[in-house]
């Protein structure tokens, strides 16, 4: 009997709203037709490092490129890259939180499972045979 495909985990990154722009604005420039490297440094305002850390982490998120001479070019759609790309950290209260994670659809039960993870920890163990205190 076959197990049922575990779902698929996302690289742990954590990135800033600029950089997830420029991930944003990169996909979407390589999305309607190759770009030269150049270009899209000039485009984006990057350097060649930036460029390629960028690159790297669009292939450890899962989005495909493909690179034609000296041009680069995604092979997903801009909606599937969008459900790869990371998002930066909202920093939401709980509250926040609380409130979305009631919400209908598949994101908002992905809240609501980190939610519940952050209210009810699993119980931590002793060290060396002590009883763990409560507290912060």
């Amino acid at each position: 009997m076959k197990r049922p495909a575990a779902p698929k985990r996302r690289p742990v990154v954590q990135i800033t709203l600029g950089r997830a722009s420029r991930l944003y604005q990169l996909v979407t420039r390589l999305q309607t037709e190759a770009t030269s490297r150049e270009a899209l440094l000039e485009s984006l305002g990057i350097g060649l490092r930036t460029f390629y850390r960028e690159l790297d982490l669009l292939k450890r998120c899962g989005i495909k490129l493909k690179r034609e001479g000296k041009s680069y070019l995604i092979r997903s759609t801009t909606a599937e890259a969008e459900v790869l790309l990371p998002f930066p950290d909202p920093q939401l209260s709980f509250a926040e939180m609380a409130e979305l994670a009631r919400h209908p659809g598949d994101a908002a039960r992905r809240l609501d499972e980190i939610y519940r993870s952050v209210i009810n920890p699993p119980a931590q163990k002793s060290i060396r045979g002590r009883k763990k205190k409560g507290g912060a």
